[in-house]
């Protein structure tokens, strides 16, 4: 990474968002999400439908991102390709003694990326990389709740895509592009079981 988010990291801080003055000169460079960010966004904070974050680099403000509890719906095949390590999001790594109860569940906890929006000026630095890293670990470390999947719903419009940001981060669709949606629902594995030399073997 360079110059980039490796020498970055150490300095950004990251904090509960609650100053939304601050945003007024948010700019992400999309149009959609800026203008959501400088008006509804301290709305849907303030109606409890989700909690927010700066992310400040000095007193420079980098990015925002905000975080729900969801619950992730995985039909058959979605279960078949986690269990045979085929979706990019990884095996979960659940006790052999579990896998039967785990797979048989109709729903998992999860933690949602509400929103995440890093500042014009400071993409193409891995910001975003960096903070799906943080959200995880967030996601793992928080003990309020049980917690095996982050999800998200990925803006894709004709405008911007942030479905392949996403792919890169390892998350994976968990529904088929509907036309009439402008977003993506897609999920990621927190616990991930590790790839042991046999499992290599037999890709």
């Amino acid at each position: 990474m360079g110059n980039g988010i490796a020498s970055l990291k150490s300095e950004l801080h990251i904090g509960i968002l609650r100053d939304f003055q601050a945003l007024n000169s948010f700019s992400s460079g999309v149009e959609d999400m800026d203008n959501f960010i400088r008006g509804d966004f301290r709305l849907s904070v303030e109606n409890h439908f989700c909690q927010a974050y700066f992310v400040k680099y000095n007193d420079e403000l980098v990015a925002v991102f905000a975080l729900s509890f969801d619950s992730l719906d995985l039909d058959t095949d979605d279960k078949e390709e986690l269990q045979t390590g085929i979706s990019m999001t990884g095996t979960p790594d659940v006790d052999w003694n579990y896998e039967d109860t785990f797979y048989a569940k109709p729903r998992y906890p999860a933690m949602d990326i509400a929103y995440l929006a890093v500042q014009q000026k400071w993409r193409g630095k891995h910001i975003g990389d960096f903070l799906i890293q943080q959200i995880a670990d967030l996601a793992r470390k928080q003990t309020l709740a049980g917690c095996q999947f982050l999800t998200v719903e990925a803006l894709a419009t004709n405008e911007y895509s942030a479905v392949g940001f996403y792919e890169r981060c390892g998350f994976t669709a968990n529904e088929v592009k509907k036309p009439y949606k402008d977003t993506l629902r897609m999920f990621k594995t927190l616990f991930e079981k590790e790839k042991t030399f046999e499992d290599e073997d037999s890709l």
